[in-house]
């Protein structure tokens, strides 16, 4: 253990180091950077421990019906994203001179209160989800060097804190791009060694197809399940798949783009490391079930399982640090947004110098001591926080790519908050997995298995449609932007 203690030493030092000497002038904006830098940091940024570790778990139980996921992450999650949101998004954001994804809305349609609202909502949930993150990253690091869980948990918040306070948004970008590629290498790796094991590709899938079908897999492991199950794995796909389109994290790379040729170039690499990534290691997850049977009871330790009887002691570290990277990126990300959420969306001020220092700071103690915590609020809002910034954020987000800003600053902020509501009241009163345990009721049939990502952006977009209907046409937001360059 103590042998690759220098390794961990040294991956710490290179984060800190590239953030501070790649950091921009502004902390909420790039500023320049290149084309592979933006495609890994969009990769560690969209996958986190939770979509290799807790996915994958899920992939031992489904099996390939899980590779639905993955597939949706490579083409709707990045290809769609790279050609129809992210350049025309890097437009908006440079006619309205926006330094946030709530600043970027709330100035294109005219609506102060909108970029308040979501300002609050992101910094909320982006610093609890960002809680669980570190968790599990402390976790692992545990495991691996000599340190207590909360020893761990302080040692990667301080480094995680330091970097996003140094590096601003271009120093995030270049230390997720570090991360991106050791997540390319530890989960590469595995892969390699796994179909080593089970005699190829073509053979583990013949033997994989071999065994009886099971309650998460009633069709076999090959085939996507038959009811409650098989929608499980639609709904996810969904969720992590359209749901980030929205997401604030994610929307603020698209500022780093400076040109479409760029958005072009970059989608092929993010869309490879993110098969290798997210595809390699549910491949794997699944295949794992030839080599180690049905017996598992907790999915969650299906991959350190794998590791452990496949890896040599370096190759189990470079996977552990895959793990860490994974958690890491994403936290820097969450924290990075969060921070610009709360001091430019909520508190309305000018993020520099101290006013920046203190914004992360207390969105990193946050995080800090949420994760020190196991209560069942926090975990509910760490597994519905996408969801919730989706049905907030979407609708209003599309219509504006889509169409400008013509539904007007009334019907956008309605829009928004009755998506957010409509979430919330759909997950604690109808959709059957949360309802029962949180208020007893569900809705009938069919219905209570819908994901609230569903009802939560319909509604948002029909209260949207609605209102602009009744309301006049507002001036196009390039007036607004040529009002604020003066």
């Amino acid at each position: 253990m103590f042998a690759f203690l220098p390794l961990w030493i040294g991956y710490a030092l290179a984060l800190v180091a590239i953030a501070k000497f790649s950091r921009g002038r502004d902390a909420l904006l790039p500023g320049r950077v290149g084309v592979a830098v933006q495609a890994f940091a969009y990769v560690a940024t969209y996958v986190s421990a939770v979509a290799l570790v807790g996915f994958g778990g899920l992939c031992y139980l489904f099996g390939m019906q899980m590779l639905l996921v993955a597939a949706g992450n490579v083409w709707f999650g990045t290809w769609f994203v790279y050609k129809y949101l992210a350049w025309p998004t890097r437009l908006w954001q440079r006619k309205l001179a926006a330094r946030t994804p709530a600043e970027l809305l709330a100035k294109a349609y005219g609506a102060p209160m909108l970029q308040t609202f979501i300002g609050a909502v992101s910094t909320l949930l982006l610093v609890v989800y960002g809680s669980a993150v570190f968790k599990g990253a402390a976790v692992m690091v545990s495991g691996v060097v000599p340190l207590s869980t909360n020893a761990a948990l302080a040692l990667l918040v301080v480094i995680v804190g330091v970097s996003v306070v140094w590096g601003g948004l271009r120093g995030v970008l270049y230390t997720e791009a570090l991360q991106g590629l050791v997540m390319l290498i530890g989960v590469g790796a595995l892969l390699l060694a796994l179909l080593k094991a089970v005699g190829g590709p073509v053979e583990g899938i013949a033997a994989l197809a071999s065994l009886p079908p099971e309650k998460g897999a009633d069709r076999g492991f090959l085939a996507l399940s038959s009811g409650g199950a098989g929608l499980n794995v639609i709904f996810l796909a969904v969720v992590t798949s359209v749901g980030i389109w929205a997401q604030p994290q994610l929307i603020q790379r698209h500022f780093a783009l400076r040109s479409q040729e760029e958005a072009r170039r970059a989608a092929p690499l993010a869309m490879l490391a993110l098969s290798v990534v997210v595809g390699g290691a549910y491949f794997a997850s699944a295949l794992s079930r030839v080599l180690l049977g049905g017996g598992i009871t907790n999915p969650d330790t299906v991959l350190p399982i794998l590791v452990n009887r496949l890896l040599p002691s370096l190759g189990r570290q470079l996977f552990a640090l895959a793990i860490v990277s994974a958690s890491l990126s994403t936290a820097s990300a969450l924290l990075h947004i969060a921070s610009g959420s709360l001091g430019r969306d909520v508190l309305k001020r000018e993020l520099k110098g101290n006013s920046w220092r203190a914004a992360v700071i207390l969105c990193t103690a946050g995080s800090g001591l949420f994760a020190l915590k196991s209560g069942s609020i926090i975990a509910v809002i760490c597994s519905t926080s996408w969801t919730l910034l989706a049905c907030a954020i979407m609708a209003p987000y599309l219509a504006l790519l889509a169409f400008g800003p013509r539904a007007g600053g009334f019907a956008a902020s309605a829009g928004s908050l009755c998506g957010f509501a409509g979430s919330i009241a759909w997950y604690a009163a109808a959709y059957r997995p949360t309802s029962l345990s949180l208020t007893g009721l569900a809705a009938p049939g069919i219905a209570g298995a819908i994901h609230p990502i569903l009802p939560g952006i319909i509604f948002s977009a029909a209260v949207m449609f609605l209102l602009a209907k009744r309301e006049p046409a507002k001036a196009p937001a390039e007036a607004e932007a040529q009002r604020i360059g003066g």
